[in-house]
């Protein structure tokens, strides 16, 4: 079965009246690998692994940073829909299996590979479309499942679902559409309602255990030691059944030149076989002889790029290069990054003066997002794996590629001064906010069975900013919350209770968007001086009462696993598509201060007419 990225009429490929929309970035996003997409009322699938996609088909992203960063020779396009070819069709597979009758509610599963309507096949109901039972099994360790609807009526019996003597009819009564409503009958005479079914260990209640099934690749599945008290039974829809795993990178255009890059990741195979033959050099002239292309700069890229995938690169230092591009603009300027330094006295404004030490206006900004994974039930799922692992779920075999777009949008940096953020994470009052949002990281973590990790103040501080002045800017700039994206340039977590950059104090806010929305120039006028400090100044008006207050501004953990504590979507939380780590640790009273002691902010004292924080 194929879905279409555009919309056509006459009969599908997979005996469908039509095909359906999917957007480019939409693969990326909540219909990525692994996502359950629903086509229509009778016809839900899986998007299939990316060994199902043919690569010959897909466009190229050149981003040999990121390409290093994650492990892979090369990024493509999704399908893109051009002609009535299959070159714009993505592959899927046919999930979940259990179906049942509307009308008489006879139940039936069928396969993954299941490429035509499904029809009810008693007589009385005249070919009725079946339609997709909505409850399935999701394992924290990225599985997916059928629900057990044999064992759930049965208590625990194993029975084989196409067995004729045993055939389930799904009925609903009528109450208030709870769990309990539900029925299930067997013709064996067995019935039962699927109240309970949702509990924590509903599952356990018929000795049911993870199979480790993967339906996206197929019907791979693998061995799975999951306890029966972490597997959910899940609403097909809902949005934690899977969170795609993407990587974003700034693209910055290193000192070999973009072509060299290309040929030489498309060669790179043969030339390490060169080098193995102590024939390097003659490779690259070689080479050269067949592409537009000087052997030295083939040379130059091979000594840079000939580890891709070998050695993983730590996620601060990749953002620690981002942060020196975007700190020093003049160094490069090209078709793909353009900036220039604003000097922070050319502002107006007691707010950036001494607590802002660097500003950047960027005209020109690409930004890549590539698809490493997925996880369920938690966005987290995947941070403390290697990319490698993280890859794991994309396809049967490890490949050297993966899905990525890239966008050209525009974007306003400043950087944090540094003394003044060790100065306000020293004061008492502070690393107590701080703790307690610790104190619930802490209890998150272990009921996720994963190793404590230390927040970092500054990173609290500087995110929360971040969201402050995306709120702020996009009320003025042209573009909705929804299209600017935040990227912080500081560590989330402390490595021994240290910064591995402890200059990296930065935030980024851009937009750059597939429909092209990020290349009006609305951000880069909202940055320039005269304009942006009243926008500065707003965002931290607006963060000193919020409409949930006293509540918010007093609350001890709120949000997502509670990380926050004065955040919530009336003062400091955007959309989950514009915010990196899912609106979690965000505390406005870091910013300005709380109502009895303005000190705890960073700009508290000044909105406060108070002289300063006290150390």
């Amino acid at each position: 079965m194929r879905v279409s990225r555009k919309s056509r009429s006459g009969k599908g490929k997979a005996g469908l009246k039509s095909d359906h929309k999917i957007r480019m970035g939409q693969l990326l996003g909540p219909y990525g690998v692994g996502s359950i997409y629903p086509c229509d009322a009778s016809t839900v699938v899986m998007v299939a692994g990316l060994d199902a996609f043919d690569e010959r088909k897909l466009g190229e992203v050149h981003d040999v940073r990121l390409c290093k960063r994650i492990g892979v020779n090369g990024l493509r396009l999704p399908p893109v829909f051009k002609n009535d070819k299959d070159d714009g069709f993505i592959p899927v597979v046919r999930f979940p299996g259990w179906m049942y009758c509307p009308k008489c509610g006879r139940m039936r599963h069928v396969g993954l590979f299941e490429n035509s309507r499904v029809t009810c096949d008693n007589p009385d109901c005249k070919h009725r479309l079946l339609v997709p039972e909505r409850f399935i099994v999701v394992c924290p360790h990225g599985h997916v499942d059928d629900f057990p609807v044999m064992e759930w009526v049965h208590h625990g019996q194993h029975i084989w679902p196409g067995d004729p003597e045993h055939v389930v009819t799904r009925k609903t009564g009528g109450g208030i559409g709870t769990m309990g409503d539900i029925r299930y009958k067997c013709t064996c005479g067995e019935t039962r309602t699927l109240k309970g079914a949702m509990d924590p260990y509903g599952p356990g209640g018929i000795k049911y255990h993870c199979r480790g099934r993967r339906p996206w690749l197929g019907k791979e599945s693998e061995s799975c030691d999951c306890e029966t008290g972490d597997l959910r039974v899940a609403v097909m829809g809902a949005s934690n059944v899977c969170y795609n795993d993407t990587v974003s990178s700034v693209l910055i255009p290193g000192p070999v030149e973009e072509r060299a890059k290309t040929i030489l990741l498309n060669s790179l195979d043969i030339l390490k076989e060169f080098e193995n033959s102590g024939m390097l050099r003659k490779g690259f002239e070689l080479i050269a002889k067949t592409a537009p292309v000087e052997p030295d700069a083939l040379a130059l890229a091979y000594e840079q790029f000939k580890d891709v995938g070998d050695a993983e690169q730590t996620e601060a230092d990749y953002l620690y290069e981002e942060y020196l591009t975007l700190k020093y603009p003049d160094v490069v300027k090209n078709d793909k990054f353009s900036g220039n330094a604003v000097d922070i006295g050319d502002f107006d404004s007691p707010f950036l003066k001494g607590k802002v030490s660097s500003f950047t206006l960027a005209e020109t900004l690409t930004v890549t997002r590539a698809l490493v994974g997925l996880t369920r039930l938690s966005p987290e799922g995947n941070e403390d794996k290697s990319m490698r692992e993280r890859r794991g779920d994309l396809s049967k075999q490890q490949l050297d590629w993966t899905l990525a777009v890239q966008n050209v949008g525009e974007g306003i940096f400043l950087e944090i001064d540094g003394e003044t953020l060790e100065g306000l994470c020293g004061i008492p009052a502070v690393k107590t906010r701080v703790e307690i949002m610790q104190q619930r990281l802490d209890g998150s973590r272990r009921r996720r069975r994963l190793d404590a990790r230390a927040i970092n103040p500054k990173f609290v501080i500087t995110h929360t900013l971040a969201h402050l002045l995306l709120l702020a800017i996009s009320e003025v700039c042209g573009y909705s919350a929804s299209s600017i994206r935040e990227r912080v340039y500081c560590e989330r977590f402390l490595t021994d209770g240290q910064e591995t950059h402890d200059d990296m104090h930065g935030l980024l806010i851009y937009t750059a968007s597939e429909t092209g929305e990020g290349s009006l120039g609305g951000l880069v006028r909202t940055g320039r001086p005269g304009r942006f400090e009243d926008v500065f100044r707003r965002a931290l008006e607006d963060a000193l009462w919020c409409s949930g207050d006293p509540v918010c501004i007093e609350s001890k953990g709120q949000g997502p696993d509670s990380c926050n504590l004065a955040a919530c979507y009336n003062c400091a939380l955007v959309p989950e598509t514009s915010c990196e780590v899912g609106n979690r640790f965000l505390d406005r009273a870091l910013i300005v201060g709380t109502l009895d002691d303005p000190s705890v902010g960073l700009f508290g004292p000044i909105l406060r007419g108070d002289d300063g924080p006290a150390v």
